[in-house]
């Protein structure tokens, strides 16, 4: 049986603060991974190339530390920062592997493009939710609308605060214990 309800916040962060969003929620995850918690999501680096309009992105998978790279190929002819939808939508299964060997929380740095068309992590945040697990998600000021019409506005909304992510996160996943911990109380 799936939990009815599963606390989710959202950062959200203004025109030129994704990369200050990337660098919280990278220091985040492996702070609270370091504490022993079970991850699931991405968080992403990404490097400029120098003398390039070009960068390249890669997204750590926090359910199994491995790094891998989103890019599009460097031959293509693009501008600028560019992702392959497919190699997203592998990490979103990773992150639902994640979830279903017992993750304590998802943490993801953007609900974007690929999300806002119905794919990506979009349905992993669906069963995290629907699992009980807890939610952090980067949000774009520019696709809040689409996020708010997403999470039906059950969402707590957070500053771009590093200590502050940390305290909701940590407040999730203890009421999510203790959750779990009266429901196998009232089996026994």
């Amino acid at each position: 049986m799936s939990d009815p309800y599963a606390p989710v916040a959202a950062m959200v962060y203004g025109s030129g603060q994704g990369p200050e969003m990337d660098r919280i929620l990278e220091t985040l995850a492996h702070g609270l991974s370091a504490e022993g918690l079970q991850l699931a999501g991405a968080v992403q680096h990404t490097a400029r190339v120098p003398s390039s309009p070009r960068c390249d992105m890669v997204l750590e998978d926090l359910g199994t530390g491995g790094i891998h790279p989103i890019s599009v190929d460097p031959s293509a002819d693009v501008q600028g920062c560019r992702m392959e939808p497919n190699k997203i939508e592998t990490l979103a299964m990773l992150a639902g592997d994640a979830i279903g060997r017992g993750a304590e929380i998802l943490l993801l740095n953007r609900f974007g493009k690929n999300e806002i068309a119905g794919r990506g992590y979009r349905e992993v945040i669906s069963e995290a939710v629907s699992r009980g697990v807890p939610v952090l998600v980067g949000v774009s000021a520019a696709n809040v609308a689409t996020w708010d019409a997403f999470a039906s506005s059950g969402y707590e909304r957070l500053d771009i605060d590093g200590a502050a992510a940390r305290t909701w996160c940590m407040k999730a996943v203890e009421a999510r214990r203790r959750q779990k911990g009266q429901s196998c109380l009232m089996k026994t």
